[in-house]
């Protein structure tokens, strides 16, 4: 265990904050160190080093219940951190966000130290790792949590959300100024219509029409705008859908009878 060391990359080109990768050759040594322990501890040779070997043993399972927490901690705080990175995830969810950033801080000093110290075994084995991996999993849970009940309110507002993946919603809501957003998404919640017409300026929030996959052309009225919350400018963009053909297909009918 001398040798043996994690592999700590950069994450995401960021300065100083990395994360573990290939652990394959330290979870392989620690499953062949756990079977020679066994084999040990079941000679009848041991009487005069069993101390020695039952404190071995119990640094390699305790080296085994802080990597096991520390890779769900890093797969939770690898999800969460590019939601909580978007300015607007932080403004709609202020308290996650604090709690986030308190586990964000803890998560990138301990994975500076390993950079700096990579030894798996004295890193698995620092006092106090054990409790913190675990009390930031408690948390990060909680946030999920709080961020999925978040997006439940967003498709109990405009429940066509719910034909889109938590990713591809919080994609919309992380650039709620960003009207555009919701352009790659429309075809799922909208059968037939791949995009809203909001003109020739891309910062425009004037909606005029909806476009069909076919290229129709639908116009949606006056005065319809994509301000405020998404879900709720987007409940607005429904029921000027359904105005708008109802009074097209009046006017349709109306022209069929007067002929």
């Amino acid at each position: 265990w001398t040798v043996i060391e994690f592999t700590v990359k950069p994450y995401k080109e960021m300065k100083d904050v990395y994360a573990l990768c290939s652990i394959d050759n330290v979870v392989a040594s620690l499953e062949d160190s756990m079977v020679t322990m066994n084999t040990v501890t079941s000679s009848r040779y041991i009487a005069g080093i069993r101390s020695d070997v039952e404190k071995v043993e119990n640094q390699l399972k305790h080296f085994g219940h802080v990597l096991d927490e520390w890779l769900e901690c890093q797969k939770q705080w690898m999800y969460l951190e590019s939601i909580f990175s978007a300015p607007d995830i932080q403004r709609q969810l202020p308290n996650e966000s604090k709690a986030f950033n308190a586990v964000d801080k803890q998560f990138k000093d301990i994975m500076k130290r390993v950079h700096d110290r990579p030894n798996a075994l004295q890193a698995g084995l620092t006092v106090g790792w054990l409790e913190t991996f675990q009390k930031s999993n408690e948390t990060l849970e909680k946030i999920q949590k709080n961020l999925e009940d978040y997006l439940e309110t967003k498709r109990m507002a405009f429940p066509r959300f719910y034909f889109l993946s938590n990713d591809e919603l919080l994609e919309i809501l992380a650039q709620t100024r960003n009207v555009q957003a919701v352009q790659p998404h429309l075809s799922k919640c909208f059968d037939g219509i791949r995009r809203l017409d909001f003109g020739d300026d891309p910062r425009s929030i004037d909606i005029f029409a909806m476009v069909s996959s076919e290229g129709e052309r639908v116009s949606l009225g006056k005065n319809l705008k994509a301000r405020g919350n998404v879900e709720s400018w987007l409940t607005a963009v429904e029921q000027n859908m359904n105005s708008s053909l109802r009074r097209f297909a009046s006017n349709f009918f109306y022209i069929k009878l007067c002929q």
